[in-house]
């Protein structure tokens, strides 16, 4: 993987931290050529959520009819008006910052402009980009394809499974209009472990479900402040949570980061979840 999959808006607030609105150094994968020319808007494409984390740059099949099983739906394809020379592969064979921060705002602008209902509460859908590929980004090539999929309902959370999309965007669309809570996080905990646990699998919000996500709040400490222990952010956790939901007789969780994603990815928030059973 590379470095541009923790920047991806991911499906889950929590859950999938490292992936979730943070930067990773993964190892760097072969970059290959898949797309000839630049995508449009409207495409589909077959994917799965392995390997829309694996490469920046379309790596896949060419795009297919809508009218097949597909994954991936392409709602906007921009720019980069930023000047870049040389390659978007850094040293070690990642994505520069400087591209992937640029990629990413642009997509998230288009978001707005075109999904202007998507919030981030919406966690089971998977916003991706992708950039062109090296070949074309040295030949001046410079857009961003910017694509939505969606999370299975039933899916592990470990190891996330892609829905096939209706023919039309319009259709998903209008679901989140009228039913936002479809694409809310939930899930079900067979093996009673917690949120996120062993087992756990994402859930349909509008029916029966184990825990349901609330909140994320952010926990005191700058980048520089040591990792205060387990223990000691779940206490605090804890509290911040039980401050904001009052639900009696239901069981209020507070997922914090561990060690690593506390140093490596400065991650700072607290996720609450409630128990509705």
């Amino acid at each position: 993987m590379h470095h541009r999959k923790g920047r991806r808006a991911a499906p889950a607030i929590a859950g999938l931290v490292v992936m979730v609105g943070l930067l990773t150094g993964c190892a760097a994968a072969q970059h290959l050529t898949a797309l000839t020319q630049a995508p449009k808007v409207g495409e589909c494409w077959t994917v799965d959520f392995s390997q829309s984390q694996k490469y920046e740059d379309w790596e896949g099949m060419p795009a297919i009819p809508c009218t097949q099983k597909h994954q991936s739906y392409t709602y906007a394809v921009g720019k980069l008006t930023q000047k870049f020379t040389g390659s978007w592969l850094d040293s070690k064979g990642n994505i520069r910052t400087d591209v992937d921060q640029a990629a990413y705002d642009m997509c998230k602008a288009e978001q707005h402009r075109v999904l202007p209902t998507l919030t981030s509460a919406d966690a089971l859908l998977y916003r991706a980009y992708y950039v062109p590929s090296i070949s074309l980004w040295n030949s001046g090539a410079r857009w961003v394809r910017c694509d939505l999929a969606e999370i299975k309902v039933g899916s592990t959370i470990a190891a996330p499974v892609l829905a096939n999309l209706p023919s039309s965007l319009s259709d998903l669309v209008s679901t989140l209009k009228t039913t936002p809570k479809k694409f809310a996080l939930c899930e079900n905990d067979p093996a009673s472990n917690g949120p996120d646990g062993d087992q756990t699998t994402y859930a349909d919000c509008t029916g029966p479900t184990d825990w349901s996500f609330v909140v994320q709040l952010a926990l005191p400490g700058d980048t520089g402040v040591a990792y205060p222990g387990s223990a000691q952010l779940k206490k605090i956790g804890t509290a911040d949570c039980l401050a904001r939901i009052n639900e009696p007789g239901h069981e209020v969780f507070a997922e914090t980061p561990d060690k690593t994603s506390w140093d490596k990815y400065a991650d700072r928030n607290v996720n609450c979840w409630i128990n509705n059973n």
